[in-house]
């Protein structure tokens, strides 16, 4: 069966749906005939449907992205539509292959030299070959490809992904006829919307259900119920979220890891030298002073890039900034000098005993 619009084909899905829910498992195999090959456009940008299908219907899968959605809530919005309630993580998870020659199973074999990432992908984006659009354009990984984290540590897909923004949700609903999660509010922290700065809600306001619980294909209804949002307008917490969202649109190869921390470790400096000096813990303490929360621990998986995307925040604040710094030598030899003058000013200072060097507790980010 060929469906001449989107709609048409929602609407059929959610009526077999409804059915399928309220009946007997041999009704199910019903929804094996819908298939529908058209391409969606939306914004100018298209996207291929995929349905695999498997002769039990419950294996059958609908992907169609729109703009700026994440992968998962893309799967999940299909699921949905075909009456399965769930998305387990294998079913978008994104894992960065290790190179080989590295920890314990590396011992003895030959160490693989790499400055990039190599991802293994989900039967359905490979068989589909579709890797490539959704790992650039669906997951986080323009971010960590910017930052230079090409490390198996590194995280594109995070399993704990719901959190929305009231009014991209009712925008959603008009613009698209459903609600979807953006990737630009999946990073874990995120907390406002860089479009609209309010804040991410976790639970629905309209009917108190967690996000994490909600079906996504509902939220656009309750999104017309929700009333005015709490906003941070130009708040470092919106900042931080407009550098995320920057970055989610780098084009460019993964940077190299140790180009990417120079640019952090200076510009950190720069911006905080009167709190660097003779305090260990100065990162963690401006975190919490600036945007409000605590870094994850350090030993937790994907601790290290989690931590550095804030880190890279505080030095740069804008993607703008960061990106020049990574690709223009001028600026990078220009922000050398400024540290350079700052360790030349201070050890003068110490050494004729102008001022007293105690660390400040109100510098400010210049």
């Amino acid at each position: 069966m060929f469906y001449s619009n989107r709609l048409d084909f929602q609407r059929t899905i959610r009526r077999q749906s409804a059915v399928a829910e309220d009946s007997p498992r041999s009704v199910l195999p019903s929804l094996e005939k819908v298939l529908w090959n058209e391409m969606v456009i939306a914004r100018g940008i298209r996207h291929a449907v995929v349905l695999s299908k498997n002769e039990d219907a419950i294996a059958m899968k609908i992907f169609t992205p729109l703009p700026g959605e994440y992968v998962a809530s893309a799967l999940q919005r299909g699921n949905e539509m075909l009456g399965i309630r769930t998305l387990p993580h294998e079913d978008f998870r994104i894992r960065p292959i290790p190179r080989t020659g590295y920890g314990r199973k590396g011992i003895g074999g030959k160490a693989e030299i790499r400055g990039y990432a190599i991802f293994k992908f989900p039967s359905l984006f490979t068989e589909r070959k579709i890797t490539e659009e959704v790992l650039h354009n669906h997951t986080l990984y323009p971010l960590t490809a910017a930052l230079g984290r090409p490390t198996n540590q590194t995280i594109v897909t995070p399993a704990y992904w719901k959190k929305i923004c009231p009014e991209c949700a009712f925008e959603d609903f008009e613009n698209h006829g459903t609600a979807y999660v953006h990737r630009s509010h999946v990073q874990s922290y995120v907390k406002v919307c860089s479009i609209h700065g309010s804040d991410l809600i976790t639970i629905c306001p309209a009917c108190s259900t967690p996000i994490n619980k909600h079906k996504i294909t509902q939220l656009g209804i309750c999104s017309q119920k929700y009333k005015n949002p709490t906003r941070q307008w130009k708040s470092p917490n919106h900042l931080y979220s407009i550098f995320i969202a920057e970055l989610l649109n780098y084009k460019g190869p993964p940077a190299k890891t140790h180009n990417a921390e120079w640019i952090v470790t200076k510009s950190l400096y720069k911006n905080y030298f009167d709190e660097i000096y003779g305090n260990y813990g100065y990162v963690s303490e401006i975190i919490v002073r600036e945007l409000g929360t605590k870094t994850i621990n350090p030993y937790s998986k994907g601790a290290t890039d989690y931590n550095f995307v804030i880190q890279a925040f505080l030095g740069c604040r804008t993607a703008a900034r960061y990106l020049d710094l990574l690709t223009n030598s001028a600026a990078c030899t220009q922000l050398q000098n400024e540290v350079n003058e700052l360790i030349r000013s201070d050890f003068i200072k110490r050494k004729y005993h102008t001022v007293d060097r105690i660390p400040s507790t109100s510098s400010s980010v210049t």
